[in-house]
């Protein structure tokens, strides 16, 4: 099965840019921005209610973003929630591939199971809610923080896909591109700053079992980057890459065969999406991957506040999803009676 995610019809949205540090860097593989989330949650949540409307006021003018938000902030919802049983002699990095998802998320979404030794029996929560990001709905669409790729040429699609990306040295690149350069059973150049790293390697590897190319390459528009398999089944779904995007073998496989070179690809930076089902606003978190977010409460409740709906959710819930970074959609409001469907 190449996704457990429901396929939904094409609509029409707005690509959106969050606010980021200039040159923001950090170790690899941290949650990711919440240190200032966290730092500053217990002053704001003492002051809440009262508060909130003036502190999200006077800190969004200082959050810069490039675009407006537009009325489809509240996006659609794939998917229902659902779950597996651990199987014996079974570890969630088994259940991530076996079931497509990315590790990072089902580990997160079980944070009380041993990632290694799982109780056999125990339920495991899989990530197979998801809300849209704001972009145009056309073509590839990869978001980094919740590595995922969004494949909107599928019919009734989208087609859903985990993948790993670059970690915070040397990040994924945002904008937008075309696919460039297509290649069955890629050789690897080692490009100089990873034989720096690691001076055992040669400076070309075939097309193998030792390529962590893997099976398939697509290049990113004119960069040195690409979308490619991997011989390390394991990474998918982790900031594991030098700037690359790897998919499982045969999502990147299916990818390939249906993606033709110059189509449009557009990779974001979106932590944090606003959804509806139906009169409940749904909120769906993930880590800040690049450390790139000034405000991580006042970036998620821009949208909200833009579209005259703060009043209707509830801050504290927000604040805890972004605590957690869980990449699922959760109930955080209600819409009024004359925005409900």
């Amino acid at each position: 099965m190449r996704t457990i995610f429901a396929q939904a019809g094409a609509a029409t949205g707005a690509s959106a840019r969050v606010a980021v540090a200039p040159g923001g860097r950090s170790s690899r593989g941290g949650s990711g921005g919440l240190a200032h989330a966290s730092r500053s949650a217990a002053t704001l949540r003492s002051a809440l209610p009262g508060l909130v409307p003036i502190f999200v006021t006077l800190v969004s003018v200082a959050v810069a973003f490039a675009d407006a938000v537009p009325e489809e902030s509240l996006r659609r919802v794939l998917g229902q929630p659902s779950s597996v049983l651990v199987a014996p002699e079974e570890t969630l990095l088994d259940i991530a591939v076996r079931h497509s998802v990315g590790f990072d998320a089902i580990a997160r979404l079980n944070p009380e199971i041993d990632a290694w030794i799982p109780e056999p029996g125990s339920v495991v929560r899989l990530p197979s809610h998801v809300v849209l990001p704001v972009v145009q709905e056309q073509g590839l669409v990869i978001n980094i923080p919740e590595m995922r790729l969004f494949d909107f040429t599928v019919e009734a699609g989208p087609g859903i896909l985990a993948a790993a990306v670059g970690d915070a040295e040397v990040p994924t690149p945002t904008g937008e591109f075309e696919i460039r350069d297509k290649r069955v059973d890629p050789v690897w150049t080692v490009p100089r700053s990873i034989r720096e790293e690691k001076p055992e390697l040669p400076e070309r590897v075939p097309a193998g079992p030792e390529n962590p190319l893997g099976s398939r390459w697509m290049r990113i528009g004119e960069t040195s980057f690409g979308i490619h398999g991997t011989n390390v089944r394991w990474s998918v779904g982790r900031t594991a890459t030098h700037g690359c995007v790897r998919l499982y073998e045969p999502a990147i496989q299916d990818l390939f065969e249906r993606t033709p070179e110059g189509a449009r690809l557009h990779i974001v930076y979106q932590p944090y999406k606003w959804g509806r089902d139906g009169s409940r606003i749904l909120f769906e978190a993930h880590p800040d991957r690049y450390h790139r977010i000034l405000d991580p409460l006042a970036t998620a409740l821009r949208p909200i506040r833009e579209l005259g709906l703060l009043g209707s959710v509830d801050i504290e819930r927000v604040w805890q999803a972004i605590d957690e970074s869980h990449g699922v959609p959760i109930p955080v409001g209600t819409l009024p009676p004359a925005e409900s469907l």
